[in-house]
Parts: structure tokens; sequence; C-alpha cells
């Protein structure tokens, strides 16, 4: 029964949305080409029982041969009975980002998934899948501080601007000479959303000739309103990397471990052609090639005295300035 369903539901997947259409003859020969051993009568036999029973929205068009079929227009959900715990246990983990990382629009039409692979895995306390999804997680990274919720009403702005592809106008708060202001931003056009440590920040342009990528916190924005133009955005631009390459220049980077820094014990990498020599003290020389980003410079701070940055000269010694204003100001309050 199970390998039944699989078949069936790998069968729904190949059925275009109306008023697209397919044959039993093109649905049975993608299926053979995903290794189902299955011909065309049952292809034909299996359609013509779902839609039959008005499952799946199917429509049938007989008007010639060789009849087509489609998924309904207006059809948007699919029977949840036939969830597996493999399609739950997904669900599941889905649900706890899907929040910050899919569209509001979405969510309100997976709520049912949701409640569904509850259901699913629910259903019998010694399910295996259940022990799966209360003994792994991804936690979020540690962050110090503790940060304000954001007003659902303009992260959900945003979103819409985002997802259609349109301008927005708002005010954004600057910091000049110690003295905070909101300054009026119009047009502005989204290019992204990059969550980090549970900052929300959008990547956007402003007007219609800056190609300048500009990054700030959604929470730093206020009066948002969604305008009517099109939004101007670049076709070059990779958001999972755009934040670290802004400003950012390729370094040859030389630095100093010790035997005992994570970076060393874990084998970890800073590019995938970094060299690493022992030395003859115990620790550990590694050469890589590098942007020069805030986080790598937040990271070899973090590593504090386990790690001694060689070259290139201009990184030594922005640590050597930081290490020596951390220093006087220690000192200083300590007298």
């Amino acid at each position: 029964m199970q390998i039944s369903i699989q078949r069936q539901i790998a069968m729904l997947e190949q059925i275009p949305r109306h008023p697209s259409r397919i044959t039993a003859n093109d649905v049975t020969d993608r299926l053979q080409n995903r290794d189902y051993d299955i011909g065309l009568r049952t292809v034909q036999r299996e359609l013509k029982a779902m839609h039959d029973m008005g499952l799946f929205g199917l429509v049938l068009d007989d008007r010639s041969k060789p009849f087509g079929w489609s998924i309904a227009a207006c059809w948007r959900s699919l029977n949840l009975t036939l969830m597996d715990n493999h399609m739950a246990l997904a669900f599941h983990t889905l649900k706890h980002s899907a929040s910050e990382l899919l569209p509001p629009q979405s969510l309100k039409q997976l709520t049912p998934y949701f409640e569904r692979a509850d259901q699913v895995l629910g259903n019998d306390p010694d399910n295996p899948w259940l022990y799966w999804a209360c003994r792994v997680a991804q936690l979020p990274k540690q962050f110090p501080l503790i940060i304000p919720e954001r007003d659902p009403q303009i992260f959900e702005t945003v979103q819409s601007a985002l997802l259609y592809k349109r301008q927005i106008a708002c005010q954004i708060k600057r910091v000049f000479k110690e003295k905070s202001y909101w300054i009026d931003y119009s047009p502005i056009n989204p290019e992204g959303i990059h969550i980090s440590d549970g900052v929300a920040l959008l990547t956007f342009t402003v007007g219609k000739v800056d190609p300048t990528l500009y990054a700030k916190s959604i929470d730093l924005l206020r009066d948002v309103r969604l305008l009517d133009t099109p939004s101007i955005t670049r076709s070059d631009l990779d958001i999972a990397q755009s934040q670290n390459k802004r400003a950012s220049e390729l370094i040859e980077i030389e630095l100093l471990f010790s035997a005992s820094a994570n970076f060393i014990m874990r084998n970890a990498k800073l590019c995938e052609d970094q060299t690493v020599q022992q030395l003859e003290d115990g620790r550990y020389r590694v050469n890589a090639s590098v942007r020069d980003t805030p986080g790598l410079r937040t990271f070899l701070w973090n590593m504090a005295d386990k790690v001694e940055v060689v070259a290139p000269v201009k990184l030594r010694a922005h640590f050597t300035r930081l290490l020596n204003k951390m220093n006087a100001r220690y000192q200083s309050a300590a007298t």
C-alpha cells in the first residue's frame, strides 16, 4: 500500500496546472525515467480512479485523443491524509524556520500541512520520526543582546515588496555626530532579506540610477509604504553572498594558531586552497586567500590568545591598535 501511495504522489507531481495538460503516455514515460516499474494501463487506471473519487483536483480533457490530464486552476492543496512520516518530519522542521523565510501568504497556505505533520508524528509515542524530531534541532546562534521584537506589519510590508517586486518608501534611522535622525528615503528597491543572529537585514538600492547596495536592519525602518512602481533590481545579486562581499578586498593572510585552537582541532578551513604547517614550537602556520570582512575580523578577535595575525601588515596593525586601546582603557580603569 505504501509503495502504491508513493507512486501515485509521484504521478501527480507530473501533472501540470490547467490550462496546460499532459497525456497518460507522457506520465508513464516520466515515471519510468524515475525507475518506477509501471505500464500505461496502470497509469490510466489510477488516474481515472483518482479523478472519479474527486481527489487532487484532477481534470480530464477527453475532447480528443490522446486524452489530457491537468490539475484544476482553483485547486490549492493535496489530500493531507496521504502524508507519511518522512513528509511530516520535513514539514515539522520547516515550521520552525518558516516564519522568517517564507512570505505570509505561503505560511497561511502551509498551516494545514504543519498541523497535519504534528498529528502524524504524535499519533504514536514510539514513532522513531517523533523521537528524531524531539532529539535533533538546529539552534540559533547565541546573540548576547536582547533585541526588541520587530514590527510584524513593517516586516510583512517589506516581504510583500520583495515578493511582488515593488518599490517602497520609508524612514531610516541614521546617526550623525552622535545624534539620531529619521531620514526619508523614496523610492527604495528591495533586493533581498538577509537574516543573521536573529537580525533581519534588508538589502536594497535607492532611486533609479544608484547601483550601490545598502543593508539596514528592518528594525531601523519605520513608516514603510508599499509603492505602485516596480522595483529596479540587479540581476547579478546573490543574497547568500552579498553580505560577505560588500566592501571587502581579497587578502593573503598568514596566521599562527596554538595547537589547542578550535580552528585547528576541527580541521577547519578559511578557503579551499589554504596551507597548514606545524612549527617546532607546536603552533600551526596557516596561509590562505580570504576576503577582509567584518566577520573575519570578529572571528580572529574572538580567538583572543589562540591566534596571531602575521600578515598582511594592515590587518596586523588593526589588531595592534585594538589591543593598545583595550590595554590603555583597562589599565586606566584599574588605576
